[in-house]
Formats: C-alpha cells, structure tokens, sequence
C-alpha cells in the first residue's frame, strides 16, 4: 500500500541499456532487479529484468533507459496467494507420510516446513538428526536444519543446500524438502527416485546415504516468507525493524550479509531502503549466522549449494569480479587491490582461483546441468557468478572464501542455482521446476557419494570428477 492507502502498482519489466556501464549504472537508482539474470544480447544490447512501480519506470525511462513492461503483477498477487496452504499440513506427526498428496494442492509455509522437518525426524529418528539452530530470527522464530545420513561409513562428505534465503522466492524450500522425502522414502523401500526422464536407481540412492552426511536448511529466512506470503509478495530481504538505521525501511538482504568482501560495497547498498542492503556488518543477522553455525559445527561439510530464483543458472564462483587462475597475489586477502576489485573485462585485477578447483566445480555443474535437462528438457546455463554484476557478501563466496581465510577450515565448494523463470511460478509450473532441481541435487548426491566415476582428492579435501 502506498500514502494515503492508495494501491501501488507493480510491473514485471526488462530494462534495455547500451553499454554495460550504463546497464551497471542502474545500481544508483536502488531498484528491485534481478541482477544475476542480466544478459547481453548484442553489443550495443543489454538487459536486466526487475520490479517496478509506475513512479520508478518514468525514473529510469528519464534517464534514458528503454523499459519494457511485461507484466501488471496485481493479477499475480492474487493468483500466488490463493496457492499457499491456510492450514499446516503436516502439524501432526507422520503428516509427512503422504508428503506428496498434500504438498500437491499448494506452496509450503514456513511453519510447513518446521513442521515437516520435525515430523522426518519422528518417523525416522534412527537416520535422521534434527538440528536446533542458535539463532532466533527477529520475529522470534526457532529455525531447524537436518541431517540424514545411513550406513557405518564414517569417512564420508557432508553437503549442505539451503533455500528461500530471500523471503519471495519460496520454492526453494518446496524443492528442499520434496528433495529429502524423495531420498529417505526410497531408501526405506530400497526403490529409486524419478523425476521425468531422469532416473536413480534403488543402488544409487543407497549409495547416497550410506556415504555422504545430506544437510539441508529449508527456510533460512522464514519471518520473510511469512511476510511476502501474507503481506507483500515481492519482499526480498528478512525482517529486521532497523530500528538504529532507517525503522520506516527494515530488512536486510540476507545474500549481502556474509562475510566476504563486505566492506567493498561490491554490488550491495547501506541504504536500508535498498533491496540490496547489506546490513550494519557482516553477520549482524541471525539468519546468516545460522548458515556460519553449520559450518563451523559440521566440518565435514564439503560441498554447497543456494537455491535461489529465477534465471535457469548454475553459479559457481567467484562473484566479485572475472576469475583468473594465473596471479594468486590477485585475491580478495590481498588489500593492495582493494579499489580495483569488481571492475569488469579490465586487465587491473582477476580474482584467483586454482585452475584445478575451477575445472573441478564447472565439471560438477555440468553434471547437475545434464541431469536438469534428462527432466524434461530445460537447459539451465553454467557460468561464472559475476555475470555482468559483481556482487559481495553471497553466501556462495563466503563458503567457498572460508579455506583460504583460515587454513584449518575445510574447502567447500560452492554453487547458486537460478531456478525458473520468475519469483514465484504458479504452483503448476513450480511442480515441474521441483523435478528440475531434485534431479540436480541427487546427481550431485551421488557423485560426490562415489557412485559415478569420481576419486579422492584428500589434499584438497574435495572430490576430483574422473575423466
């Protein structure tokens, strides 16, 4: 609602600039975009999708931008609204046992989830660990992850995926937990998993659990959820009032709030207003700090991955500008290049990353790409984060940064998925995006469980893909 109790109009829109400084220039305006789903189509052609009011299109189209309206989202609103469950189907224990009669009929709260971790936990306490996190949200929400693992293997990698990091982008959270009932339920009936034209065998998913630990973290922003499903469908950010800072903006965004590069200002806001705010520090948010918890507490944790919306892709690092595997001096330890860092297709400055670890995790991503595609055909692209916006503080290169700020934590490698093509698909489509991504997560599964062709690379405390 604006001023006065009037009604303000949101449009879904594609913003066209010339020249790639122009389109970064955006980042002034402080606007809603969808900075990772830039593109360039031609040389003199780049566009940058976002939400917009009819206040910001006049903005920008005065400054001399292009901006093409796709779409009037008050239809949406009411369209998504009428998709996210009034009652918590899975309040009662075993309510999780027919997870996928109910799941059917609309989109997880996150009550939902809490709900549905617990009762995974009661049915199957024997492989199934529950985990409490120590940080309560601002609206005082307890907040749980999970841990599944099967078999005596005790030499075994952990990976841990997280979802709906940012509060409209809800099926992260959906596919989370639809990815753990599909997993223990066919383990239980020594039975595969199907998702389309992608198969595991029943082999396969008992190589899985018997030797990786599966972390998963559903919700880690529920007070978001909970706002953008009952207040305002397009909030991005967690709930903090602000109260020292801005109390009429609150919110932070919760992928700007780790702790790499944070200082730099690299892609991220301290204007409270921002969709982008970073916070009053790194870490200052509860929500984040349940992401470090894990870390810090499951060391084996080698491999994760954000699920997040939209724009088909699979990220790997870094985000913070091009990569390059040649002057290790170049890295964001190194403050000599502070200043020159997030400047692209320069020659000043490449963040370092060894050429192993680089050819390493687009192998990886080009497995979880393939299998995305058996589904039903969707080719999701692999690429760098960077994209054509240069980010800091995202959780993908705070983990992945974590083994070279300190030499005693183990190397995680790390990855953002994009799922769909918008915020909040219809339910329908969003069924469809679940196949999409649970394939990818069990083929990442199973690789590092050593199920495919894969080796022990203990250096470098990862997996080597085998070729």
């Amino acid at each position: 609602m604006g001023k006065g109790g009037f009604k303000i109009t949101t449009y879904s829109v594609q913003i066209t600039a010339k020249a790639l400084e122009e389109l970064r220039a955006l980042e002034e305006f402080d606007l809603d975009l969808k900075y990772r789903a830039a593109q360039q189509l031609a040389a003199d052609r780049l566009i940058v999708p976002g939400i917009l009011t009819d206040e910001q299109i006049k903005r920008v189209e005065e400054a001399g931008y292009t901006v093409k309206v796709i779409s009037d989202l008050s239809k949406v609103v009411a369209e998504r609204a009428d998709e996210v469950s009034k009652v918590n189907r899975f309040a009662e224990v075993r309510g999780i046992s027919k997870f996928e009669e109910r799941a059917v009929s609309g989109y997880m709260t996150a009550d939902e989830v809490e709900s549905a971790l617990i009762d995974l936990q009661s049915l199957h306490p024997d492989f199934v660990t529950l985990i409490e996190l120590p940080h309560r949200s601002w609206e005082d929400r307890i907040s749980h992850a999970i841990r599944v693992r099967a078999g005596t293997n005790t030499d075994r990698d952990g990976i841990l995926f997280t979802g709906s990091i940012h509060a409209r982008e809800w099926g992260g959270s959906d596919i989370c937990i639809t990815f753990l009932v599909n997993l223990i339920d066919a383990y239980i009936n020594c039975s595969g998993m199907t998702y389309g034209g992608k198969n595991f065998t029943a082999t396969q998913t008992r190589t899985i659990l018997e030797n990786i630990d599966l972390f998963v973290f559903p919700d880690v922003n529920p007070d978001g959820k909970n706002y953008s499903q009952t207040q305002d469908l397009w909030w991005r950010k967690n709930r903090n009032p602000n109260t020292a800072v801005g109390p009429s903006t609150p919110g932070v965004d919760l992928n700007r709030n780790f702790d790499f590069l944070w200082d730099s200002g690299i892609g991220t806001s301290s204007n409270p207003a921002s969709p982008i705010y970073k916070g009053e520090s790194a870490f200052s948010e509860p929500e984040t700090r349940n992401v470090r918890y894990l870390l810090d507490t499951y060391r084996n944790i080698s491999y994760f991955v954000d699920i997040h919306c939209y724009g088909e892709l699979i990220l790997y690092n870094w985000g913070d500008d091009n990569n390059q595997t040649i002057d290790s001096r170049q890295s964001f330890l190194n403050p000599a290049y502070n200043g020159k860092r997030g400047v692209l297709n320069d020659t000043l400055y490449g963040e370092f990353i060894p050429s192993q670890d680089q050819n390493m995790v687009i192998d990886l991503a080009r497995r979880m790409q393939e299998s995305v595609s058996a589904v039903r055909g969707k080719n999701y692209m692999v690429q760098q984060s960077v994209g054509l916006y240069p980010t800091s503080a995202t959780s993908d290169d705070y983990v992945f940064s974590r083994h070279l700020v300190n030499g005693s934590n183990r190397k995680v490698y790390a990855y953002t998925i994009e799922f769909g093509q918008e915020f909040v698909p219809s339910f329908s489509e969003m069924s469809n995006i679940i196949k999409d991504i649970c394939a990818a997560m069990g083929e990442l599964c199973l690789t590092v469980s050593g199920g495919e062709d894969v080796q022990d690379d203990r250096a470098g405390r990862g997996v080597m893909i085998g070729t």
